[in-house]
């Protein structure tokens, strides 16, 4: 975080202090499970405790908790940033201790059936009714159900998308363009042409590596295509569509689809690339990769959303070599589909909590008022699809989360991420794809068998 940032932090926090300060000065201080009348005036105050793990939602959140407790002056709210490491233990942990525990909770959607399991989340009763297909992309609905319960309410999502050196693509289309007058010219036919680089974006592998075999890469550019094949979220891309693990919902452990043809042959393009772009999957990580297209050392690369603030902030300050733009991801080939990965973090009402009701109207509140200004002031994005942007850059990113598959949630294969980019850095460096996963498989077989 900047240090303007830091500021208005610290600012906010001040604020906050000081509104619950002012408006309960007379009051006793509350114990956590309890409702004690103010000193005097015999208003009731309830503190609601909110834990998150993301600093960078630190402004924001004590801005809408500022912004509540105007409208609601029986209601503390007090958000609380905590470590993310054991997180769920630590949300048991407070709430079995009954000290300030969280009455709500932000939490990825794959945590969903642990937390509910353990009694730390309840059903939502969603008051405002904004968890709706009109408010939500299927993705986030999916993302926060389990066995047909509502557990969450939609916050902020991650998905991937394909990023490209806009700069690079409209020169080679301008030179491709002179290319086709000079043929034109000389009375060649030469079929349907090109208007810009925007006809050069890849829809498919096969147009990435046509475009790296026709490209006349500038000085600087040191390869056409490099993503970090190290991680999963990265990677899934090219078996998404045609693996499922857990269905619809992430939630049935008795689907587990992993090995079959259309995965064997998306994979085995995948490891093709390899021979064209030898990456090295052991020497790539994507805070690198990324800073080579800023530095304008690459043509295509994958990313998370998470990057577009990272990028504009590159374009302002002058870092950013060139324009750049994002699209879909491509497809396999045209005949095998493509699909992203994405991890929507939700608003959890603790199963335990003694405030239901209030907390439900704040987490309502909180994600159903998210917009613009909640990417503006945090680099993320909400799950809220009724949104504009300045940016093109979000609507197209809400694209491509509608179309991704989410995080599952059963526990019993909850390792089934790592091995899964444990059998793609295999695949890429050279093992029989479908024998790989066929014994990933027999893993996650043998793991649900067990359970």
């Amino acid at each position: 975080m900047k240090i303007r940032g830091r500021i208005y932090s610290v600012i906010l926090m001040l604020l906050l202090v000081f509104f619950v300060w002012l408006r309960g000065v007379q009051d006793l201080q509350p114990s956590q499970g309890s409702n004690q009348p103010s000193i005097g005036t015999g208003v009731q105050k309830e503190t609601l405790y909110v834990w998150y793990t993301d600093e960078a939602l630190t402004d924001y959140m004590n801005s809408v908790a500022l912004s509540y407790m105007e409208a609601h002056d029986h209601i503390r709210i007090v958000p609380t940033l905590v470590s993310a490491v054991e997180y769920v233990e630590s949300i048991n942990q407070a709430t079995m201790q009954e000290q300030a525990m969280p009455d709500l909770c932000l939490i990825s959607n794959d945590s969903l059936e642990k937390v509910y399991l353990a009694g730390l989340a309840d059903e939502i009763t969603d008051p405002e009714q904004i968890v709706t297909e009109e408010n939500f992309p299927q993705a986030a609905l999916h993302a926060v159900t389990y066995q047909d319960k509502l557990l969450a309410y939609p916050f902020y999502y991650e998905t991937s998308l394909l990023l490209y050196n806009q700069t690079y693509l409209d020169e080679m289309a301008a030179n491709k363009i002179e290319a086709l007058k000079s043929q034109q010219e000389a009375g060649e036919d030469i079929g349907i042409g090109i208007t810009g680089g925007s006809d050069l974006i890849p829809k498919t592998i096969d147009d990435i590596l046509n475009l790296a075999d026709a490209y006349d890469a500038p000085d600087g550019v040191e390869s056409i295509l490099k993503w970090d094949v190290s991680d999963i979220f990265y990677n899934y891309f090219f078996a998404g569509n045609y693996m499922d693990i857990g269905g619809e919902n992430g939630d049935d452990a008795s689907i587990c689809n992993i090995h079959n043809e259309n995965t064997a042959a998306c994979l085995q393009v995948y490891q093709s690339l390899n021979q064209f772009f030898s990456i090295e999957a052991k020497e790539t990580d994507y805070d690198t990769v990324l800073q080579e297209f800023i530095d304008g050392k690459t043509l295509f690369t994958v990313v998370t959303t998470d990057a577009i603030a990272k990028l504009e902030a590159a374009k302002a300050d002058g870092s950013l070599q060139g324009e750049y733009g994002m699209a879909m991801l491509p497809d396999v080939s045209t005949d095998l589909k493509s699909r992203g990965l994405s991890v929507t973090n939700g608003v959890i009402v603790n199963g335990y909590g003694q405030h239901k009701k209030e907390a439900n109207s704040f987490a309502s509140y909180l994600t159903g008022t998210a917009g613009a200004d909640f990417y503006d002031r945090t680099g993320k994005l909400t799950a809220h699809k009724n949104v504009s942007y300045e940016n093109d850059k979000p609507a197209l990113a809400m694209q491509a989360y509608e179309k991704s598959v989410s995080l599952p949630k059963i526990m019993q294969v909850s390792n089934f991420w790592v091995q899964l980019e444990r059998t793609l850095t295999g695949i890429w460096e050279g093992e029989d794809a479908d024998q790989a996963l066929q014994s990933l498989q027999d893993q996650m077989d043998m793991q649900l068998q067990k359970q």
